[in-house]
């Protein structure tokens, strides 16, 4: 039998693959985010490290601009590039492309983490909570900080049609507030805290 709402003739094997997006070019901050190196590391690599520690497979990584350049981060990691040739159009179009790249797998995960790679406080041990508590119940499982709902993000299959279905710069944020009863939430001390200005990165490297 099909599941409800996946797009696909065959049924999703269980598990949760990821979807990092990493596609932007990081304009008000001056230099690639993805590259910036908390603790000698790549915040590109750190993230796809952390998704792999935490059991997600396969983890697809959005990249967009200079793809080449960033391909070179993820170097000895089980990771899957895929490069959004229109992630101009906004964080939507990359959620919409990396989903497709998870859904369209022969051995599509029943799951799909969702992640960026500018959040300084991720761990692994918070992602491994999220998929430890995510049920199979058709539920979404969510971070929360700064009093809202966020990503890291688990969303069940019967929610895949949703994520091929944003658009704009909204991200998944649309749909967690949509279904928000719907909503486990771990709490995600730091989570507000990412790398988009130079300021921001000041305070880091503090």
């Amino acid at each position: 039998m099909k599941r409800r709402g996946v797009p696909r003739q065959c049924m999703p094997e269980p598990g949760c693959g990821a979807v990092l997006l990493a596609a932007g070019a990081s304009s008000r901050l001056g230099q690639p985010k993805q590259l910036v190196r908390i603790e000698g590391e790549p915040l590109l690599r750190r993230a796809v490290r952390m998704a792999c520690e935490a059991g997600c497979d396969p983890v697809a990584v959005v990249l967009g601009y200079e793809a080449e350049w960033m391909r070179g981060a993820l170097d000895g990691l089980a990771a899957m590039p895929v490069v959004n040739e229109e992630w101009r159009e906004g964080i939507g179009s990359s959620l919409r492309f990396g989903a497709a790249a998870l859904i369209g797998l022969d051995a599509c995960p029943g799951n799909i983490l969702l992640l960026v790679c500018d959040q300084v406080a991720l761990s692994a041990e918070l992602l491994r909570g999220l998929l430890r508590i995510h049920g199979s119940d058709g539920s979404i499982t969510a971070t929360r900080y700064g009093g809202r709902l966020g990503v890291p993000a688990v969303f069940s299959s019967d929610f895949f049609p949703e994520l091929l279905a944003v658009a704009g710069d909204r991200g998944a944020r649309e749909i967690l507030e949509r279904h928000a009863r719907q909503v486990r939430a771990v709490d995600f001390p730091g989570g507000e805290l990412d790398l988009d200005t130079p300021e921001q990165l000041g305070a880091v490297n503090r």
